[in-house]
């Protein structure tokens, strides 16, 4: 386990999924501070090393059919994935959020105001994550997918994969910093006492959102643009 010290910490969740319960139960933020090594990020949470180390070895026999293959997928098999496992979900859960977050805004938002600045940081989460899914999957995809197979590259606004890959991953931190105030707004995503079956409801989707983008972001930070941007550099060395 101590070649797990200065690795990343969003690498370590990306090639092996099941340990962002580990990160996760610990408070260690593995998407907008996942270049954080595990060495740092250990001091920083003031958690011995070996204790994580510990917890992450119980979790490797884990396996499950999401969590099996991902870090050893091809580039094209790789952005499929990422559409259905995560863009299918995020596209079809941002509306229904929207409208329940409408409805116990309307119900409790007398009596629990910090619901109002929950919907306005999700409004802005919506705003950011519609257009990017739709350029990821409509411009880069297609030409990482092209990459992989070696055929002709379709027609893109980029000279190289790494500049749009920049702004993506800003477009990350953005959405994961929006995430952050919603989650500490939401005290953790714990229902008070006096609330609807909705808004609990709302809670349980909202942490399940955020928990489902963290992992979305890591395999395209750690896998895929990195797997991108090595395969387009190797590509052009045989032009």
């Amino acid at each position: 386990m101590n070649k797990l010290k200065n690795k990343p910490i969003g690498q370590i969740v990306a090639e092996n999924l099941t340990a962002a319960k580990v990160f996760e139960s610990h408070g260690m933020d593995f998407c907008c501070h996942g270049t954080q090594t595990l060495e740092n990020a250990c001091k920083d949470h003031h958690i011995a090393i070996t204790q994580i180390e510990a917890e992450l070895s119980a979790l490797s026999q884990l396996t499950s059919q999401d969590h099996s293959n991902v870090s050893v997928m091809e580039l094209n098999e790789l952005t499929h994935h990422i559409v259905t496992a995560h863009h299918v979900y995020t596209k079809k859960m941002l509306p229904v959020i929207a409208k329940h977050l409408d409805t116990v805004v309307e119900v409790h938002g007398v009596n629990h105001p910090t619901l109002f600045d929950i919907r306005k940081n999700f409004v802005s989460l919506r705003k950011e994550l519609e257009p990017h899914l739709e350029k990821e999957e409509k411009s880069i995809f297609p030409y990482i997918d092209a990459l992989a197979t070696n055929i002709s590259l379709p027609s893109v606004d980029f000279y190289k994969i790494s500049q749009p890959i920049i702004l993506l991953e800003q477009e990350h931190e953005n959405a994961g910093r929006i995430f952050d105030d919603i989650n500490n707004l939401a005290q953790g995503y714990k229902p008070p006492a006096d609330v609807c079956n909705t808004y609990r409801l709302v809670l349980r989707e909202l942490q399940e959102l955020e928990q489902d983008l963290h992992l979305h972001i890591a395999k395209e930070n750690y896998l895929l643009f990195p797997k991108a941007i090595k395969c387009e550099l190797e590509r052009l060395q045989k032009c």
